[in-house]
């Protein structure tokens, strides 16, 4: 093929799915020119069940509109069987059961709208050495992009991330098996919800793409793969009869596609920035389908990698904090994920007793503890020592508090529209970074105010007259926090 094409860009995205999309979308109407080289394997389409919680983050990304339109079908929540115990939720509003390959083009026409190129065709070659160069091959010919990032947005293939930039925690790889029914009889009060089922050796789910229609999906061992594609109908049957709650739902239902599978092992980035390279969504990493926020997290990390591709071509000093800041919030996401999976596996796992089971729940769970912050919002709430001091400072006639000799700050950095810029935060011993907020509460103004503050209601006062007014009570914890932490001291009179 000759070359047809040549051009310098702002930023080029590898994958046109929702992390490549969204980010092509922000990219392109905040004035940055993007690419996104897109190609449609035409492999099966997975079906993800969305929850009602996404529309504020689509909103948040201005494609709440677009989603709307295309008219997918409604989530109302789920229905579970899982550890033998059964339940019911049911969302405060609709989300959506899509077809991923119709969601993804919903979200590339959004970024085609806001201005950024799609290119239909597959990576040649990325060259990144010096300035980035990306070379693909279109129906147009060989087309050649130099930009100042490269966003890796190609999801499991990971154009870029696999040139180790990816490794794995867990010892265990997990096969989907899928098929699509038409099943006019299920339950209609069911036909918005999304049914999970776990049983031994492994779990299923059924996602309806319309009243009629589903995809059910069960999740095994991946050693089981070498099973033959000849024998791929059998061993779903046999997994989907154990799923006990769906396959009585499916009685007399018709299956309407072939049986296909597809790696739903995880994994995580080693560096999920590089120079001028970002890992974004799938690329970056896997979480467990359990979770049913893989759309969610893509669309978060492409929101974040937008953010730094803005922040350093407006200001190219930033370029180590603003990837810094990318990277861990990549690595913190995923450790969150694997915490909230890890317990679902280790309630599976008290019932099933099967290594299916076991090695889920163990690799997750110790898999997530060195990447765990000291604490989050609600381990601080929860935390003895926290309500103690709680108690103390509301039984206090009077409130003394004194700043630790040892404090010290440092700047950290935080998205402040559509950039990052650099704020003052505290030092805290046992956090990997300098610490900002707790609870909603700014700590570093905190300190300022209670170290002069006589009183509960004075510091209240002047906390919202200040800086911003917030739950009296989440202030009375981040200042129980802050004196748990040493970084206030405490005398008080009664």
């Amino acid at each position: 093929m000759k070359t047809r094409h040549r051009a310098q860009v702002d930023a080029v995205i590898i994958g046109g799915g929702p992390a490549g999309a969204t980010a092509a979308a922000l990219l392109a109407e905040w004035g940055r020119s993007a690419v996104v080289v897109h190609h449609d394997a035409g492999h099966p389409s997975l079906a993800e069940s969305l929850p009602w919680s996404i529309r504020k983050l689509l909103r948040h990304l201005g494609q709440l509109e677009a989603v709307d339109a295309a008219g997918f079908h409604p989530n109302s929540g789920n229905i579970s069987r899982w550890a033998g115990r059964e339940a019911r939720a049911v969302t405060d509003g609709r989300g959506y059961h899509v077809s991923r390959r119709h969601f993804d083009r919903v979200l590339r026409d959004h970024a085609r709208a806001k201005g950024a190129s799609i290119v239909e065709g597959s990576v040649n070659r990325v060259d990144l050495s010096s300035m980035p160069c990306v070379e693909c091959a279109s129906a147009d010919g060989v087309r050649r992009f130099d930009a100042r990032f490269v966003l890796d947005c190609s999801g499991r293939a990971g154009v870029i991330a696999r040139r180790g930039l990816r490794r794995s925690d867990v010892g265990y790889r997990t096969l989907a098996i899928v098929a699509e029914w038409e099943c006019s009889a299920w339950p209609a009060d069911e036909r918005t919800h999304t049914f999970v089922d776990s049983y031994q050796n492994g779990w299923a789910w059924s996602v309806p793409l319309s009243p009629t229609r589903r995809q059910c999906t069960v999740m095994i061992d991946a050693e089981l793969t070498a099973v033959s594609k000849a024998h791929l109908e059998a061993l779903y049957r046999k997994q989907l009869r154990q799923a006990v709650s769906i396959e009585g739902r499916l009685a007399g239902s018709r299956q309407v596609s072939s049986v296909w599978g597809c790696d739903a092992s995880l994994y995580r980035s080693t560096r999920a920035a590089e120079s001028s390279v970002l890992l974004v969504g799938d690329a970056a990493s896997f979480i467990e389908p359990l979770s049913s926020a893989g759309v969610k997290k893509a669309l978060a990390s492409a929101w974040r990698a937008a953010v730094v591709v803005n922040t350093v071509i407006a200001s190219p000093a930033m370029l180590d904090a603003a990837s810094a800041f990318h990277d861990r919030r990549e690595q913190d996401l995923y450790a969150q994920c694997a915490r909230r999976s890890a317990g679902f596996f280790k309630s599976a796992s008290a019932v099933y007793d099967d290594p299916f089971w076991t090695v889920r729940a163990d690799d997750l769970a110790n898999g997530s503890q060195d990447d765990e912050e000291a604490t989050t919002d609600e381990a601080i709430v929860r935390d003895p020592a926290v309500r103690s001091v709680v108690d103390d400072v509301r039984a206090a006639g009077r409130l003394k508090l004194t700043v630790s000799p040892t404090l010290a700050f440092d700047a950290v950095p935080v998205v402040e529209g559509n950039m990052i810029v650099l704020r003052e935060a505290i030092v805290i011993p046992g956090f990997v970074e300098p610490v900002r907020f707790a609870c909603g509460v700014n700590l570093p103004e905190l300190v300022r105010i209670a170290s002069v503050s006589p009183d509960v209601s004075f510091l209240i006062q002047a906390y919202h007259s200040r800086i911003n007014a917030v739950d009296p009570r989440s202030l009375l914890v981040g200042l129980a926090f802050l004196v748990t932490r040493g970084v206030l001291v405490k005398a008080l009179e009664r």
